[in-house]
């Protein structure tokens, strides 16, 4: 009965994971396609590269958006066979495809941005421009914060992912706005052409760095680092308060998600007690600990307690 109740419990859990996502997916796409496609199409009227630029953003983060929503869909699966603990980190797989596409979009506008400079293409002064790199902002500003506070709700890396893409976008919108709104003034008997191509190259560069702070966090979860000395020192601490725990041993831990963990630890036990009343004791600390700390898997091994033992182990630590 208590295992049904569980399942059902999870399943329901899964059924708002991918409600919630969905939600947001639909939100971005139909945000970014029409902000993609007004962009792209004022900018080619008007001759604004910095605007095309960004547009050309707005389409990549359609790919983006919709790459993460079949992310999330093959991570929320439930451990099988083939896959003992999971799918959580096809989402971080995931993010590094958002990464590298980031990094194509930035090549294609920092080349389309040098030959601007080079030809010296003068821009003449649009309200349209202005107008639709306002509304980005604005727009992308609403993303950032949705897919932000979803994406901590549910622990999908690639909604963060994509938060902290949007957060570029308003800079490059807000950058965007300078460039269409200064570019025409003349100063003496030459304008600030050259302002809209260095603006794209500077929007190519934000871009990149995205992609390589993106790249960073999937890479330490896909390479299995493990968590920081702050959260180790705290489920030290948990384990070694609990009733029965003489002393905690070695403890192994690693990222399967952005923010859940699989940990192996040894605990000390009275060499005394029953294998009954150790493993009971392991089980008081293995439900404390994932009460506590966000642990998805935990390995709990009872070593007997031996006090030559275990002073060589803290020679050893």
């Amino acid at each position: 009965m208590v295992e049904e109740t569980a399942s059902n419990s999870n399943v329901l859990s899964q059924k708002s994971i991918m409600r919630k996502a969905r939600l947001v997916t639909i939100i971005g796409l139909v945000i970014n396609l029409i902000l993609a496609a007004v962009k792209i199409t004022i900018s080619i009227l008007n001759q604004s590269l910095s605007l095309l630029a960004d547009g050309l953003d707005s389409a990549l983060d359609i790919a983006t958006t919709i790459l993460g929503f079949v992310a999330i869909q093959i991570a929320s699966k439930p451990a099988d066979e083939e896959h003992h603990f999971g799918h959580t980190k096809t989402e971080n797989l995931f993010s590094l495809g958002i990464a590298m596409l980031l990094v194509a979009s930035s090549g294609i506008i920092g080349y389309q941005a040098v030959v601007k400079l080079i030809d010296a293409e003068q821009l003449s002064f649009s309200v349209a421009n202005v107008v639709i790199a306002s509304s980005s902002i604005v727009l992308k500003g609403f993303l950032v914060w949705i897919y932000n506070r979803i994406g901590k709700q549910i622990n999908s890396p690639s909604l963060i992912a994509n938060s902290k893409n949007f957060r570029t976008d308003i800079l490059t919108s807000a950058v965007v706005l300078i460039s269409v709104s200064i570019a025409h003034i003349s100063i003496g008997s030459t304008t600030l052409y050259w302002v809209d191509p260095i603006i794209a190259i500077g929007i190519s560069i934000v871009i990149i760095i995205t992609a390589i702070g993106i790249t960073k966090e999937s890479a330490e979860i896909l390479l299995d680092q493990s968590p920081d000395k702050e959260t180790l020192d705290e489920i030290r601490t948990i384990a070694a308060n609990q009733k029965g725990v003489i002393k905690v041993g070695n403890i192994r831990s690693r990222k399967i998600g952005s923010n859940i963990l699989l940990v192996d630890l040894d605990i000390f036990l009275d060499p005394n007690l029953t294998i009954h009343q150790g493993h009971e004791i392991v089980c008081d600390v293995e439900d404390i600990l994932k009460e506590k700390m966000p642990i998805e898997y935990i390995q709990i091994h009872m070593e007997p307690y031996h006090e030559h033992e275990t002073e060589e182990l803290n020679k050893d630590e």
